[in-house]
């Protein structure tokens, strides 16, 4: 009896002792930089935005990011230092709302008081979200809070814990660190783009073409307001010394026919003047669109579907931000939206497709 005891006491020890070291090494290791920046001993990869991306902000050193959907994946870092002198960071969520960009960008903020840039994209399909919408359902809240209590959910995730011996163990004998934030959720190389790939992925006879277009509202109006109040102005307001360059992702002109023919352009047009409004009452902000660049919108060689641009446009943006091209200003967007709305509200939307 007494053996049996002490064989239950032993595999119980023997048990806590394995999470007391599991515990400990995730906590050293720390592959989403949770706890702490990566240590020169390890070598770390980059490879998961919605695990990493808070840590990153938290512990990196760095004066500048960038940040978005899956639109800003393929921006190079590397570039943006060349251009503008600074040492970026880029955090990126495929599919991320407003809110979700917006939540982790507050993080950075107030984490780093070295942070002096940000770019941003805003996408022009999430301009009626709701201010609060987040499209993940299953999330890693337990890195995002202030509460060590749910680090459990961390410290003894089996999947976390095969990265961390993949940090140990791919360490060279340098001890190098290899990250690359160009190569950071970077998809460019791993697709392949041109007019006969969108036209595979867009089937425009599906679609049953709108008879009208759908007005927009007021109450529309005061979901965007909220949206970008919350989303993206609050912070702009709270970090005054920090300048925000925010674009609109330029999608092609095949997204444009989709809003056409649903009827919905119309409304998208008008929701992007008044977001533009509403960005240009504040002074660190400085606004681009690159819908006027109809090199880029229409050539489809550039895109991998309706949306996504190859990064070669990622690196025009980042040099037509430095020269001031597609600035948008108090004395000259009236003229931008009127442009945007004579060329793609009677575009010839037909000749595409014959």
């Amino acid at each position: 009896m007494k053996s049996g005891s002490k064989w239950v006491k032993f595999l119980l020890s023997f048990f806590i002792l394995i999470l007391l070291l599991t515990g400990i090494f995730m906590v050293v290791v720390d592959p989403c930089f949770h706890y702490h920046a990566p240590l020169p001993y390890f070598s770390y990869t980059l490879d998961n935005a919605r695990y990493q991306n808070d840590g990153i902000v938290k512990h990196f050193d760095y004066d500048a990011l960038i940040t978005g959907s899956s639109m800003t994946e393929c921006f190079k870092t590397s570039e943006l230092d060349a251009l503008f002198g600074v040492h970026s960071i880029k955090v990126p969520y495929s599919g991320g709302s407003f809110k979700e960009v917006g939540d982790n960008l507050k993080v950075a903020c107030a984490s780093q008081p070295q942070l002096k840039m940000v770019v941003r994209g805003l996408d022009g399909n999430r301009f009626f979200n709701s201010k609060d919408d987040m499209d993940y359902a299953e999330y890693p809240t337990y890195l995002y809070d202030d509460s060590y209590l749910n680090d459990v959910n961390y410290l003894f995730n089996k999947n976390l814990l095969l990265t961390g011996l993949q940090n140990v163990i791919g360490k060279n004998s340098t001890g190098d660190i290899k990250m690359s934030f160009d190569d950071y959720c970077n998809w460019n190389d791993h697709f392949t783009f041109g007019k006969s790939v969108v036209d595979a992925y867009y089937h425009r006879e599906t679609i049953t073409p709108a008879e009208t277009m759908t007005p927009i509202t007021e109450d529309d109006y005061a979901k965007i307001e909220a949206n970008i109040r919350q989303n993206v102005t609050d912070v702009a307001d709270a970090y005054p010394d920090i300048t925000f360059y925010i674009y609109f992702t330029p999608y092609s002109i095949y997204y444009m026919d989709y809003w056409y023919q649903l009827g919905d352009l119309e409304r998208q047009l008008l929701a992007e003047r008044y977001i533009i409004e509403l960005l240009l009452e504040h002074d660190n902000i400085r606004l681009f669109s690159f819908y006027t660049r109809h090199e880029i919108v229409n050539n489809l060689d550039l895109y991998r579907d309706v949306a996504h641009h190859n990064g070669a446009v990622n690196t025009q943006i980042l040099k037509w931000m430095k020269e001031g091209t597609g600035l948008l200003t108090k004395e000259n967007y009236q003229e931008y939206c009127d442009d945007v709305w004579d060329y793609y509200m009677n575009f010839d939307y037909d000749s595409l497709f014959e």
